[in-house]
């Protein structure tokens, strides 16, 4: 600046009075310039030479995201922004108060806005790296903390243009704060909500989950600030509020693939009317069958012997009789415990058939087991091997499955009752 100075002052044709404003003008240009080059000089450094060491240091995945989001060139820009805070007591001077205060502002734009820069590109990095990591995926943090990056430059360039303290600004913006939190009220929920779901672990890319109240029930393929998208298996995408996975239930089938087995629950409604005790004919063509061979004979003499303890020849309903519901019910035990892709020996995964409650439409009586595959198509097809044998196998026992009256049922019966 006084260089400067004491060349403007040699001009002879110019008014003294003019002297310190142009000197100070051309040093303003000057600082300008000094920093463009500056700048220029030092995102080349960093492009060249600390992107040549972070790629020797890292790994070929982290310096790509480095070098796709501009971390080297945002980092030379801070190291002018540096060399800006030294250099502006050189080339400013406080004789001219109105040009010192606008280069003091405009310098002080350009640290903040750097800074600020440098940290979201490297934020914008991260997200890149581990915003999709299915572990512990980042994108709704990295969102946030971007937000809280933009607030923060916000509240400090226009603390600077206002020429106020940062706390005053605050203060004044505090009567706005209820209508801040009704625009932002999306944001705030899912940025707590995103917060709970990552830390907790509930959720993760790649996971299926099933959410009625959206009608998601597929894949996620991303998890943001306020949303995770759900690719169906219809192929759509729906986007279901961070929030609403708080909030509200919904199913996550994680853990079936981590446990490698997927469970079958399904009932065969029993025609009551067709479940009656056994009679020896029947109980001779039963006791062919290998799978019950056994079992029949050891359960006919516990039933001998105890009949003939108790002297129960006087009444059927005195003496323990077998039937033929509880034999096909053990019958179905044992041909689930045959099947090669039923898993039996883990005593986590219960294997029984029981009763349920009765309902109108007969008696349940419920499958319950796992599979050894995750795989739909898999376990869709060893499902319906199982229900196919157990269905074609009821008349065998006497039983039948009940079925609601179809119209063809009607007209057979009324052609029945008519004699047709």
């Amino acid at each position: 600046m006084q260089f400067i100075l004491s060349y403007v002052q040699q001009i002879e044709y110019l008014p003294q009075k003019y002297h310190t404003v142009i000197a100070q003008s051309v040093s303003a240009v000057v600082f300008v310039c000094s920093l463009y080059f500056i700048a220029r000089f030092t995102t080349w450094f960093c492009n060249k030479y600390l992107a040549k060491l972070v790629a020797k240091i890292h790994s070929a995945r982290a310096f790509d995201a480095l070098q796709t989001h501009h971390v080297f060139t945002a980092v030379g820009v801070v190291l002018a922004a540096l060399a800006a805070i030294n250099l502006h007591a050189l080339f400013i001077s406080e004789e001219i108060d109105w040009i010192a205060t606008v280069m003091g502002k405009l310098t002080g734009l350009f640290v903040m806005l750097s800074f600020s820069w440098l940290i979201c590109t490297f934020l914008n990095a991260l997200n890149r790296l581990y915003g999709r990591n299915p572990s512990v995926p980042i994108k709704g943090i990295v969102q946030a903390l971007k937000i809280v990056v933009y607030l923060v430059t916000g509240l400090f360039i226009l603390s600077l243009i206002l020429g106020r303290k940062p706390m005053y600004i605050i203060t004044g913006l505090s009567a706005l704060a209820a209508v801040f939190s009704l625009i932002f009220k999306d944001p705030i929920l899912g940025f707590v909500a995103s917060i709970q779901l990552t830390t907790n672990k509930m959720i993760k890319i790649g996971d299926w989950i099933t959410v009625d109240s959206a009608g998601a029930d597929g894949n996620i393929v991303d998890i943001s600030l306020t949303c995770v998208r759900v690719q169906n298996f219809d192929m759509t995408i729906v986007s279901v509020p961070n929030y609403d996975l708080v909030s509200k239930p919904f199913k996550n089938w994680s853990g079936m693939y981590e446990a490698r087995a997927r469970r079958v629950q399904r009932s065969i409604l029993i025609d009551v009317d067709t479940v009656k005790f056994l009679d020896k004919a029947m109980l001779t063509r039963l006791k062919k069958i290998d799978l019950l061979k056994d079992y029949l004979s050891q359960k006919e003499q516990e039933i001998a012997d105890f009949n003939a303890q108790h002297n129960t020849q006087d009444s059927l309903l005195n003496g323990r009789h077998l039937t033929n519901i509880g034999t096909f019910r053990k019958y179905a035990e044992l041909y689930l415990a045959s099947r090669p892709y039923v898993i039996t020996d883990n005593p986590g995964f219960t294997l029984m058939v029981r009763q349920l409650k009765q309902e109108a439409q007969g008696l349940p009586l419920e499958i319950y087991c796992f599979l050894n595959t995750t795989v739909w198509t898999q376990y869709e097809g060893y499902q319906s091997d199982i229900f196919d044998h157990l269905f074609s196998v009821l008349p065998e026992f006497g039983l039948y499955a009940y079925q609601q009256p179809s119209g063809q049922n009607i007209a057979q019966g009324i052609k029945l009752l008519n004699g047709k």
